[in-house]
């Protein structure tokens, strides 16, 4: 065989080698990933079970299970007030990082959240950190109690996994029923509109002025889904209220 032949079989192996090898390190990837998922969605469903037979409190890894891209979407409502850039970078890097060690986190249930149309359960935890948002919706502090008057503000992430938290949360139409069970107590709510605004305009349907003695609920995520450049609101009102 000539030199030029075998420079030219070698290049072929290594491409096809180059190629194997790429190939493989993106199922690899793809399946740790759809693992890690089901992970989160198993944990998820054990957790809302629990909470309905009155667990009030999980310790969890800090570290464990982390949502893509989660850094640059701290809602920034953990403590009832909007934080600062340096308070969400510091939050961020805070519960965010995979280099902490053993560090554990204390969710705290605030109960569930149940939206029949889209087939969706999770818990609400009593917070919106960036380790609450992993397992589950988070209510903003300070946002009003569920059945009394006020808006009361969950939050949630937009995940790519198709029914994953608030995955499907821009499937929900006008009509539609989300009920909220806390401390053996239901509250059902309906939904009013759909929106989607820019992050800086979260604020003032948060605060709900001009709504007088009503009592609503907001749910908010990223959107669109994969991108989060802007935020999807659900609103809706207490039903009888």
């Amino acid at each position: 065989m000539s030199s030029s032949r075998k420079a030219l079989l070698f290049i072929l192996i290594f491409w096809i080698a180059s190629v194997i090898a790429i190939v493989g390190f993106l199922v690899f990837h793809q399946v740790r990933k759809e693992t890690a998922e089901k992970k989160r969605e198993d944990k998820i469903d054990q957790m809302a079970s629990e909470i309905r037979e009155g667990a009030e409190t999980f310790l969890v890894d800090a570290d464990s299970l982390p949502v893509s891209g989660e850094e640059d979407e701290v809602f920034g409502y953990t403590n009832g007030t909007i934080a600062t850039e340096a308070e969400e970078s510091e939050a961020a890097s805070s519960v965010g990082s995979s280099s902490s060690g053993n560090s554990t986190y204390t969710l705290t249930s605030y109960g569930t959240i149940s939206i029949p149309s889209i087939d969706l359960e999770l818990p609400v935890w009593d917070g919106a950190g960036i380790v609450d948002l992993r397992y589950g919706a988070g209510r903003m502090p300070l946002s009003c109690e569920a059945g009394c008057q006020g808006n009361l503000v969950i939050f949630g992430h937009r995940m790519r996994r198709y029914g994953s938290i608030f995955n499907r949360l821009g499937e929900v139409a006008i009509g539609d029923s989300i009920t909220i069970t806390r401390n053996g107590s239901t509250f059902t709510y309906i939904v009013d509109e759909t929106v989607t605004i820019d992050p800086s305009e979260i604020s003032s349907y948060i605060s709900r002025e001009g709504e007088g003695n009503a009592s609503t609920i907001t749910l908010i995520t990223c959107t669109p889904i994969g991108v989060g450049t802007q935020r999807l609101l659900v609103i809706g009102h207490l039903q009888g209220s």
